[in-house]
């Protein structure tokens, strides 16, 4: 019973009250507190399951870093564009060439031995985030049904499995590295720059950037919460296209955080497949696609 929960019952009580002659606002009420509290469930699962891989993931990403390679990255720098304060069309060179440098070093990370470990790690995050995908699909559509008695458990699993015969989620992986590895050479760009501008020693500017990779990477976490976002709504997409359904509907989180894009496409259900737009909207989107699917598929998910 979250605060969001907790609100959302007791604005269906309010309602109800006010409507009280209307033969259909029970109903309403009822679903609308059901809806609430799978809706609820829905976003713990998706946000315990992105903190988990992301901490993984920052933790080996720290591994590859090794000190001597920010040392050696801040004296070629120094080397290359003096110590001198940067201004005017100097200071966007630098800026320019301290990022191309910084992308030029995280990049080399590849030829690390860690970085297969960074990138099956990747891997499992994608098949965990289409899995949930799935079985939140399945959750919405037995919530469209009045049937109870989902399984979560037992539905990621059986999903996570059919997930290891997937080859293009290597691919996938290959191309969330590639962003994560730009994301964070851009803050390790800016940080070397603002460094130099503001005329730290080597140390200091060593220390920096250590902090930076080092430490909770955000662009690390961000990566990795867009990737898996992505994947749900991905893995809801695939079951839906495979169960046959020609139209689905997107549902926003409806709180006071939804942003007017993702109301438009609320807006705009139910949609034709293919002619939906394409979640998420944007990182941290929390839209979700919906749909009615025959359950009798799934009855294994069920107690």
């Amino acid at each position: 019973m979250t605060k969001r929960v907790r609100t959302a019952c007791e604005t269906a009580v309010l309602i109800a009250t006010e409507a009280a002659d209307d033969p259909d606002v029970l109903r309403a009420t009822i679903d609308l507190g059901r809806l609430e509290g799978m809706w609820a469930l829905l976003f713990q699962r998706r946000q315990e399951q992105q903190d988990r891989h992301a901490a993984e993931i920052r933790a080996l990403w720290r591994d590859l870093v090794d000190r001597d390679d920010i040392a050696a990255l801040v004296d070629r720098l120094r080397y290359q564009l003096g110590v001198v304060e940067a201004r005017s069309p100097e200071q966007r060179r630098l800026r320019d060439e301290v990022l191309a440098a910084a992308r030029a070093m995280l990049r080399a990370l590849a030829d690390r031995s860690g970085f297969t470990a960074l990138r099956i790690a990747l891997r499992n995050a994608i098949a965990a985030g289409r899995a949930e995908g799935m079985v939140n699909a399945v959750a919405i559509a037995a919530e469209r049904a009045n049937q109870i008695g989902l399984d979560w458990n037992i539905a990621f699993r059986d999903a996570y499995q059919a997930m290891e015969r997937l080859d293009d989620l290597w691919a996938d992986a290959g191309s969330w590295l590639s962003r994560m590895i730009d994301g964070v050479a851009d803050d390790l760009g800016r940080t070397l720059a603002d460094g130099l501008e503001a005329g730290l020693d080597r140390d200091a500017l060593i220390d920096a950037a250590g902090e930076l990779l080092t430490g909770d990477t955000e662009a690390v976490a961000f990566t990795v919460d867009w990737a898996m976002t992505t994947a749900a709504d991905e893995g809801a997409l695939s079951l839906y296209q495979s169960e046959g359904v020609l139209q689905i509907d997107i549902i926003s989180a409806g709180d006071g955080r939804v942003c007017p894009s993702c109301i438009d496409a609320e807006a705009g259900s139910p949609w034709h497949i293919g002619d939906q737009p394409r979640m998420p909207l944007h990182p941290a989107c929390r839209c979700c696609y919906s749909a009615a699917v025959s359950l009798a598929h799934f009855a294994s998910w069920f107690l």
